[in-house]
């Protein structure tokens, strides 16, 4: 038999179903998640590539693409909100590589640094209630009316890379994490005497510059108050004890380096990983209690 007729289906991995945490109640008849499955596969050494070519401007980026490539379904995974995007994540590392990994973390009673053990299916799933989009909510101090949608991955990456980039030609100066707040906003109901309606399709160049900017803090906490109420996927944190002063702590499930480098060592204070990842991403997910990448 010729070589390259050689028969490989042995390497075909076997497709495992997952349910979305979301149960894809808030996707619309033509995604293929609406049905609140995931088909997922184990990384290939072809997604090993994908990991090299981590940096700082092509993080959320990368791990899109390694979340998508391992998806059966092909709609956009752009379209799925954070909690489903690093549910699936958190799975997919599992099937490839196993449940269990390290990350430093330090502890918060005596700043001890500690090698902690995650093991990702200990940890719960809190699944979302039905809701519909869009959602309402007005804004205690200013008085705005909100129309919203729950964070999608597109506003994480347009808020952090290029598009965002292109964005500041409006003259933007608030933070990444707001303009990725603004673009769940659909509509603004203004407590103007008109009621000014400004649509996120026409107006978003009038909100962002004229109204982010310029609301109180306590409206900007109240909104993300509201949006962790929807927090879905791994959502509750685990306890681990501190080796030095004995201390209980939560811990969340944190992408380290060995969740994507499993018995590769340590990351050198000098090495290209550690130099334009750990030193340079940090981020919280929408939800109340915070999640670092910390790679």
């Amino acid at each position: 038999m010729p070589k390259k007729d050689l028969d490989l289906s042995f390497l075909n991995s076997e497709l495992e179903e997952i349910e979305l945490p979301s149960k894809g109640i808030l996707y619309d008849k033509n995604n293929n998640f609406n049905k609140g499955k995931a088909h997922i596969r184990p990384w290939l050494t072809s997604e090993e590539k994908l990991i090299d070519k981590f940096n700082k401007g092509n993080f959320y980026n990368i791990i899109k693409r390694l979340v998508q490539n391992s998806l059966e379904e092909k709609t956009d995974v752009e379209e799925l909100t954070f909690g489903d995007f690093f549910f699936i994540l958190y799975w997919i590392r599992a099937i490839s590589y196993g449940s269990q990994y390290k990350a430093d973390v330090e502890c918060p009673n005596c700043s001890a640094k500690i090698k902690s053990d995650i093991d990702i299916y200990r940890y719960s799933i809190k699944y979302l209630e039905d809701i519909k989009e869009p959602l309402s909510f007005i804004l205690p101090k200013s008085g705005i009316e909100l129309k919203y949608r729950l964070p999608r991955v597109k506003d994480l990456i347009e808020a952090t890379e290029k598009s965002h980039s292109d964005s500041l030609k409006l003259g933007v100066t608030i933070s990444p994490d707001i303009f990725r707040l603004a673009r769940c906003v659909i509509e603004m109901v203004l407590p103007d005497a008109e009621h000014t309606i400004l649509t996120q399709e026409e107006d978003f160049g009038t909100m962002i510059n004229k109204i982010w900017p310029r609301l109180p803090a306590i409206d900007l906490v109240s909104f993300r108050t509201e949006l962790a109420k929807y927090d879905h996927g791994y959502v509750n944190n685990e306890m681990t004890k501190c080796p030095e002063c004995e201390t209980y702590f939560e811990i969340a499930p944190l992408l380290s380096f060995e969740f994507f480098r499993p018995g590769s060592g340590e990351p050198s204070v000098n090495s290209w990983f550690f130099v334009n990842i750990q030193t340079s991403i940090s981020w919280s997910w929408e939800r109340s209690t915070s999640t670092s990448i910390l790679l």
